[in-house]
């Protein structure tokens, strides 16, 4: 037998906590009903569990894992071609526990089956694991329940995770490249001023004349460099510091994330990928029958930028108040091209159709505009760390020519 730790009301109204040993939460649902309490939550006791809340050291350490993107979307595939070949759910979940490669998958869908062994419908049952399954996912399953296609629902959210997967792949792509020349440059200036110039410099300045303009103003920022450099690191530290902890706060963040859309061409690229993923995110919540209420509210979990994030779950208040969804939604930094495929799909009511080929058309317009930032930052490197080498060269050879003159 089992024990079930839980909270009930008693008869008087007043709450009660306590544990209760049965074969399955239901029967111990049912056995704290019979005693004349009315069942506020039971859950399985941690008590009884052999190994920090698990059942023994592998479950513990597999929980401590995540599960990875292409680990669900297999799941999620594997589901689908179960289900629309007419498996019940039960066996479905069986089978796919002895594929997952994943151990925290295989954890997880372990503990879905108990609870739905016990009773539970699915979605509540992945509604407890909320670290591994979004509450997107778990809205759309509801919504598969209601209508039947759980078969559709769960390709549906195969395709999105490796949609957003992609997104995020390309993202992470154009900040690499950048990222990699900023390093660079700052590794030659930094070996520059602490190795070559200091070694110039003593050569120079023991002939005893006076050097160029050029030549003095290079040793003068190496010996700023040498003096100052462990303060200036300091400092950057510091920045980066201040900076994570105001991100950390919701008034921070917001305005973080509004500076960086205003950055040239990397805030463009910010705005793409935004729109790809809640366009995309929305389409298919609504597609599966979310209302657009509950579908503005998820869309915006999916989005990073609290700019964007923000004024979803603002418009989905103006939305329940009577608003169309396109004056909900205006704000300076939302572009005028999505507002008005939206009008034109809630005229025509092809909502969910626009909104997934918009999320496909700024899809194509990410992935150009991060093809066009990689040619032009190769040249941009070389123009960079080649005029900081050349400029050495031209004071260093301006210091000789005025020696010899």
């Amino acid at each position: 037998m089992a024990l079930f730790a839980y909270t009930a009301l008693t008869s008087s109204g007043s709450e009660l906590t306590g544990k209760q040993q049965a074969d399955n939460i239901s029967v111990a649902a049912q056995d704290l009903r019979d005693r004349g309490l009315r069942v506020l939550e039971i859950k399985p006791s941690k008590s009884s569990a052999g190994f920090l809340g698990q059942e023994n050291f592998a479950d513990w350490l597999a929980s401590q894992r995540s599960a990875s993107p292409a680990a669900l979307v297999f799941f999620f595939r594997q589901m689908a071609f179960m289900l629309r070949a007419g498996l019940p759910i039960l066996q479905a979940l069986e089978l796919a526990k002895t594929q997952m490669s994943s151990a925290r998958l295989r954890l997880t869908i372990k503990l879905i089956l108990k609870d739905i062994e016990s009773g539970s419908a699915l979605s509540l049952a992945m509604k407890k694991h909320q670290d591994v399954f979004s509450n997107m996912a778990v809205n759309l399953i509801v919504a598969g329940e209601n209508t039947g296609n759980l078969d559709e629902i769960m390709e549906r959210l195969a395709i999105h995770l490796e949609k957003k997967a992609a997104l995020r792949s390309h993202m992470i792509n154009a900040m690499i490249y950048p990222s990699i020349v900023f390093l660079v440059a700052v590794g030659v200036g930094a070996f520059m001023s602490l190795k070559i110039i200091p070694k110039f410099a003593d050569f120079l300045l023991a002939q005893g004349r006076v050097l160029p303009a050029s030549t003095q103003s290079l040793i003068d920022f190496s010996a700023y460099i040498q003096t100052n450099g462990l303060y200036i690191i300091g400092a950057f530290i510091a920045f980066i510091i201040a900076l994570l902890l105001i991100y950390q706060t919701k008034r921070g963040r917001y305005m973080i994330d509004s500076i960086t859309l205003r950055i040239p061409i990397f805030g463009d690229m910010i705005t793409k990928g935004s729109m790809a993923q809640m366009t995309w995110g929305f389409s298919t919540l609504l597609r599966s029958g979310v209302t657009v209420f509950d579908a503005l509210k998820i869309t915006a979990e999916l989005i990073n930028n609290r700019v964007f994030s923000d004024q979803l779950i603002a418009g989905s208040g103006q939305v329940l108040n009577g608003k169309d969804m396109a004056t909900s939604l205006q704000h300076p930094q939302m572009p005028v091209l999505v507002l008005q495929m939206i009008t034109v799909g809630e005229k025509t009511g092809s909502l969910d159709r626009i909104l997934q080929e918009l999320g496909s058309y700024y899809e194509q317009l990410l992935d150009t505009a991060i093809k066009r930032l990689s040619a032009m930052i190769e040249p941009a490197m070389i123009l960079l760390i080649g005029g900081m080498v050349g400029f050495v060269y031209y004071a260093f050879f301006q210091a000789l020519f005025s020696l010899v003159g």
